[in-house]
């Protein structure tokens, strides 16, 4: 689980990444901080292509030429962004215990990345930022930048081989541990759309936390599946 301290750590490393200001001024630093933080929402919720800079610098209250003026322009605010270390975002190390069962792992799996769905900080967009450029690549970045799929996908895969007693992993393992991985995902990338298409579906901790709890319901009845499948080979 993240640590509010952990939490702070994203927002600092966010407000101190690249370059200074042209103007070393309280309120040229104040307007690059507006524009940053408003930047990471926009391309969050609509991803590079579909983010306007004049929406940025409206919502960011700064002049629309605010962007060119601080950072160059719109691939270079973008990628300013993903200046944050991929060490603030590791997956939980619970299911690396050797100790851990199944239906533990699973739960505390999901809480884990369920627990941004409803914050609104800049580790919750940055998370969600990270997880649709894998959905929806803007070519701008460097494939070790955005490793946070696979730094999930690799955990769930070690953490299913064990529990499935698989020495290698296979193409059903891997499609297994997408499948787990896509339910969760689903939740960042499209939670607009779900909360239009399915009002108090998660609109409060109580909702979520029943998400989870059926997230985790679910993922056990997949795995137990391929376990069914395999034996019966």
């Amino acid at each position: 689980m993240y640590t509010r301290c952990s939490l702070f750590l994203i927002r600092k490393q966010l407000l101190m990444v690249s370059r200074q200001p042209m103007e070393d001024s309280t309120e040229a630093v104040d307007a690059r901080t507006r524009i940053l933080r408003t930047a990471l929402k926009v391309f969050a919720s609509k991803g590079y292509a579909q983010a306007s800079t004049r929406e940025i610098c409206q919502r960011a209250g700064v002049n629309v030429a605010g962007i060119h003026y601080y950072f160059g322009d719109k691939a270079s605010l973008y990628q300013e962004l993903f200046q944050i270390p991929e060490r603030m975002i590791r997956p939980p190390i619970i299911l690396d215990e050797a100790d851990t069962s199944l239906e533990a792992g699973l739960d505390a799996w999901y809480r884990h990345i369920m627990t941004f769905v409803l914050d609104a900080d800049s580790g919750s967009h940055m998370r969600l930022l990270f997880l649709r450029e894998q959905v929806d690549p803007s070519g701008l970045l460097d494939v070790d930048r955005v490793g946070i799929i696979g730094l999930y996908h690799a955990q769930l895969v070690r953490f299913l081989k064990r529990h499935l007693r698989i020495e290698e992993s296979d193409s059903a393992l891997n499609q297994l541990a997408f499948t787990l991985v896509g339910m969760a995902m689903v939740f960042y990338v499209e939670r607009a759309a779900i909360r239009q298409l399915t009002p108090g579906l998660m609109e409060s901790e109580e909702d979520l936390e029943a998400v989870v709890e059926r997230m985790a319901c679910h993922a056990l009845a997949a795995v137990e599946a391929e376990r069914l499948r395999r034996t019966s080979l």
